[in-house]
């Protein structure tokens, strides 16, 4: 390529001013000398130019690329029904159209999922950005952007050279349910009636007739209320502290695109205002305080506690102003307000006439119904005032044998399930760290699980289900011993909060039970707490249906699990054939799933403002042809990129446009010639 360049002499101002002279110079001639005068100007105006030292610049140039740019959007939404597929195919098509030509680089950017999508959705515009910030301007020749339609940061699209070219997975005809979640609360207090709102669109549109059911822990099921606005309600009452899954579903579309956003698991946590624990203690003895301390220290805990000092048959003659003791409410704690308490404890109690049978058989009644039952047994256990002789015996999770072993310290040992259940498993230390107790009630017929041992392996701590309530028995009154540091003391705290907590039902003491856990990195932890060594597999199922056998790896305590990678957001389900969780990977309403059909309509306007098109892969592929950026960019069937025809400068030479001695010959020639005239 050549061009002509100007490289002045002298500065511009001089020049100038040696213009205006030769000007004036020229309008003298032509006044007092008319006859040469011509040929003198044309001299004068020869040697001016010749000043400015015009160059011939010859540039050494090589054709460049261009650049085109093809985004390819792999986002959740994108994993649906058959648009992979279409992703490949679109991919495959256009490698074989720009590979035709030789004048086209192509770069390829993937879109893929980051954890942000719930809340950012696809951000393809900031990606793009990106992109181009490392391309020449002048060799860009457009972006094709594979995806569904569905990307949510136009407000990035701002200042992005066009033409913009959309190919389109999905289908014109894809349909979709979305149930919307409103109102969730995530904590609510334990017997008390949370609500609980959601919506039902259908492509898009609110639809207040769709059914909607709520699936409590339980597993019963309830319809939701519709009201005039399509707003569906339904009330939830947890039952006990900790984890309550609630799953929110509706019925699906035929033919719909998309199951994941039609049901929800809603983790509403319970929590009690106060735990409301009913002690009462009978014969007096060292660790009674040890019960009343740990309970009082425990926030949680709203204790009523109540020592009965004399049987109501025995004659006390003080004098009523002296008594500084109330009588026992009997009546009113054992019938009218029995059901307020979430757990009665029994310490060192014996059979006399404070409790009558039918009081007993309320507390029987009780603890089938829901309630929670634990005994501290001392010496009376297995005498003949034993509760063992009462109604509660059918509660009871062994019976005494008559003989206490009281003549020799005993290292306390958890059993082998005590080494798997949350309630022991918990505590810190083992037998070797805990201080040796003396008494111990011994007692047959053991139900449940003996958690904690002697070294003859005789049970020291009994837990028990009975119907819906739970039973414990702590077999020693030697609590106090651990409290007071004798022979290097225990974890009596601990032991104590996390025995009365599983009476009370806290979800992470359950000996049985299986979990889902939201991990980093798209990360999906299943958790298995058992107190059986089972190699079983769980069977996970992802939202969109597919199922997934996953044997667990054993991590000590009774607790086995696994990492996997999680596919996408919405419901996971695990089945053990025992046990079931439940869970939601993601927000309530992910802005990627708000509405998965494909559109063109999210990015209509801003392809119309880049001079772009867009294409269904399902109908045809269109054509990629290289135009004139001036021109079409697109058609019905095609699709431009436009030719920049940039090139790389890779050297110059200069050299003037006339040689100096011709410039003298040429104006020497001038002045002779009017020399020459004006001696005519």
């Amino acid at each position: 390529m050549n061009n002509i360049t100007l490289d002045p002499i002298l500065s511009l101002p001089v020049l100038l001013s040696l213009g205006v002279l030769i000007l004036v110079f020229a309008l003298w001639s032509i006044l007092k000398l008319p006859r040469g005068a011509w040929f003198r100007i044309s001299a004068g105006v020869l040697v001016w130019l010749s000043l400015f030292n015009p160059q011939i610049t010859q540039k050494d140039t090589r054709s460049l690329k261009d650049i085109a740019v093809v985004l390819i959007d792999r986002s959740t939404s994108q994993q649906l029904k058959d648009r992979p597929e279409q992703t490949e195919q679109a991919l495959s098509y256009i490698r074989e159209q720009t590979g035709l030509y030789k004048d086209l680089d192509v770069r390829y950017v993937t879109l893929d999922p980051d954890g942000k999508e719930d809340k950012q959705g696809t951000r393809a515009f900031s990606i793009l950005k990106q992109t181009l910030s490392g391309i020449d301007p002048q060799r860009y020749a457009g972006t094709i952007l594979i995806s569904d339609g569905q990307i949510h940061d136009l407000e990035d699209a701002t200042n992005i050279k066009g033409p913009l070219h959309l190919l389109l997975t999905g289908h014109k005809k894809d349909q979709d349910r979305r149930l919307e979640i409103l109102n969730a609360p995530k904590y609510g207090l334990v017997d008390h009636a949370l609500t609980i709102q959601v919506r039902v669109l259908d492509n898009g549109r609110v639809n207040p007739d769709a059914p909607v059911r709520l699936i409590k822990p339980d597993g019963s099921r309830i319809s939701f209320r519709a009201k005039d606005d399509g707003i569906f309600e339904a009330t939830f009452t947890p039952e006990h502290a900790g984890d309550n899954l609630l799953v929110v579903e509706t019925d699906p579309l035929a033919e719909e695109i998309s199951l994941s956003n039609n049901s929800y698991a809603i983790n509403v946590n319970g929590v009690h205002d106060r735990l409301r624990v009913l002690l009462v203690s009978g014969q007096p003895h060292q660790g009674q305080r040890t019960w009343r301390n740990i309970l009082k220290s425990d926030p949680a805990v709203d204790l009523v506690h109540f020592t009965i000092l004399r049987p109501s048959e025995k004659e006390d003659f003080t004098p009523l102003s002296e008594l500084s003791l109330i009588a026992f409410p009997v009546r009113e704690l054992f019938e009218e307000k029995l059901n307020d308490f979430n757990l009665i404890i029994f310490d060192r109690y014996y059979k006399h006439n404070v409790l009558n049978q039918t009081y007993f058989q309320n507390i029987n009644q009780y603890v089938r119904d829901g309630g929670a039952l634990l005994i501290s047994a001392g010496p009376d256990f297995s005498g003949p005032h034993s509760l063992a002789n009462t109604p509660l015996s059918k509660l009871l999770p062994a019976y005494p044998t008559g003989h206490i072993s009281k003549d020799a310290p005993y290292r306390i040992q958890r059993s082998s399930d005590g080494k798997r259940h949350p309630i022991t498993a918990k505590l810190p230390g083992g037998s070797k760290d805990w201080g040796r107790w003396i008494r111990l009630v011994e007692t047959t017929d053991v139900q449940g699980q003996s958690i904690l041992e002697n070294e003859q392996k005789k049970p020291l701590l009994i837990v028990n289900r009975v119907e819906d309530g739970r039973v414990a028995m702590l077999l020693s009154d030697h609590l106090w011993l651990w409290a007071r540091g004798f022979d290097g003391g225990g974890p009596h705290t601990g032991l104590v909060r996390h025995l009365v907590h599983w009476l009370m039902k806290e979800p992470d003491l359950e000996e049985e039970q299986l979990q889902l856990l939201a991990k980093e990195n798209g990360q999906l932890e299943i958790r298995r707490q058992s107190l059986k060594p089972t190699t079983d597999p769980v069977t996970l199922t992802h939202p969109d249906g597919n199922t997934q056998s996953i044997t667990l790896s054993p991590k000590g305590k009774g607790i086995s699990q696994k990492q996997v990678t999680a596919t996408m957001p919405g419901i996971y389900r695990a089945d053990d054939g025992y046990e079931t969780a439940v869970m939601t990977l993601g927000s309530p309403n992910p802005l990627e799933f708000r509405d998965p059909r494909a559109s063109s309509d999210p990015l209509e306007k801003i392809i119309t403002d880049m001079n772009g098109s867009f294409h269904w892969i399902s109908d045809k592929m269109p054509q990629i042809k290289r135009v004139s950026a001036k021109g079409n960019l697109s058609g019905k069937d095609w699709l431009g990129l436009p030719q920049n025809k940039a090139e790389a400068i890779l050297g110059s030479k200069q050299t003037a446009l006339l040689p100096t001695w011709l410039i003298f010959i040429l104006a020497l020639t001038f002045w002779c010639f009017g020399w020459w005239r004006e001696s005519r």
